[in-house]
């Protein structure tokens, strides 16, 4: 039988205006007074009135958000996620996964993995053993439902264009190799190439958590005189046009440039930048729309859905006549 608010108050020595806080996050409380708060809420089976007629979405994250990374697929995605969580009258909490514990499960209707493939590797048991649902976004696992871009269409529709225009020699960096979108990237490079019977150039891993190691990365697919670079994965987009123009590439006369689309950012660089557009916002929408489907139906097949992606061109693509 379930417990009520004076039950799990007196349990914890505290008052129900503490309890409620827990459970709201209207203020600030102690760690140590949450942690001890949400542990007798579960041996108690207690289910705070203000949770119980709203649904809650745990999201889980690698590290507390941050400003320094706001550009990063992740930290842009959360933001559309938590919009579109809020707007469909949920509640919703960002729990780091170092934090796991603290996954209330009487209260959290379905849980949005938004970590890497080591990540949830790396806690897998534990994500298995909850009792929820889960959606994963970009990665596909027997215990979640998914929601994918197809990367590889972003990659083909990028070396078309890029061909349209006349080019021969085109290089491909990507800034994750080892996760889908980076082998579906890969991939689609790769079976391009072959159809048209282009050179397959190098495959730079440029990315944005070593910087030096990247350029270097950069270097290798410059030495091999790409008439034009696709550049996937949103971090590195601006890092992209930087390492290029401070090399002394003018942009597209001498190379012409491909990256993944940062709304807003992309569009008044110099020159705009080309981009491969995977929409954040209707990534997140559909993410909580099977969030909700699940929530509403937790017992039925797990379920894989795809976006597709597009092209924005602008003016970082030129002509090729060489």
């Amino acid at each position: 039988m379930a417990s009520d608010i004076n039950q799990l108050a007196k349990k914890c020595g505290v008052s129900k205006a503490t309890i409620s806080r827990v459970f709201t996050g209207r203020a600030r409380v102690s760690e140590a007074i949450r942690t001890k708060v949400l542990a007798a809420a579960r041996e108690l089976n207690y289910r705070p009135q203000q949770v119980m007629a709203r649904d809650c979405v745990a999201i889980i994250v690698a590290d507390a958000p941050s400003p320094q990374r706001r550009t990063s697929f992740s930290e842009r995605l959360l933001t559309s996620a938590v919009f579109e969580i809020t707007r469909r009258n949920l509640l919703t909490e960002v729990i780091p996964v170092k934090e796991l514990p603290k996954l209330y499960d009487s209260y959290t209707k379905a849980v949005l993995l938004l970590l890497s493939e080591p990540e949830i590797e790396e806690h897998r048991g534990e994500f298995e053993r909850l009792s929820m649902p889960i959606v994963t976004v970009n990665k596909q696992y027997a215990f979640s439902s998914s929601v994918n871009t197809d990367h590889g269409q972003g990659v083909t529709l990028a070396l078309e264009h890029l061909y349209s225009y006349g080019h021969r020699r085109i290089g491909l960096t990507v800034d994750r190799v080892e996760n889908q979108a980076g082998r579906e990237r890969i991939g689609a490079y790769r079976a391009f190439a072959a159809a048209r019977v282009l050179p397959e150039l190098p495959i730079g891993h440029f990315r944005d958590l070593d910087v030096e190691d990247s350029c270097r990365e950069l270097d290798r697919v410059l030495a091999e005189k790409p008439t034009a670079l696709v550049v996937c994965g949103e971090s590195v987009a601006l890092q992209a046009a930087y390492e290029l123009k401070k090399r002394n590439y003018r942009i597209p006369e001498d190379i012409s440039l491909i990256t993944s689309e940062l709304t807003d950012i992309c569009c008044w660089m110099t020159p705009e930048l080309t981009t491969i557009n995977q929409n954040l916002d209707a990534l997140a929408a559909e993410t909580v729309a099977q969030l909700l489907a699940r929530i509403r139906a937790p017992h039925s097949p797990r379920a894989n859905s795809w976006l597709p992606t597009a092209l924005i061109v602008r003016n970082s693509v030129g002509r090729w006549n060489g």
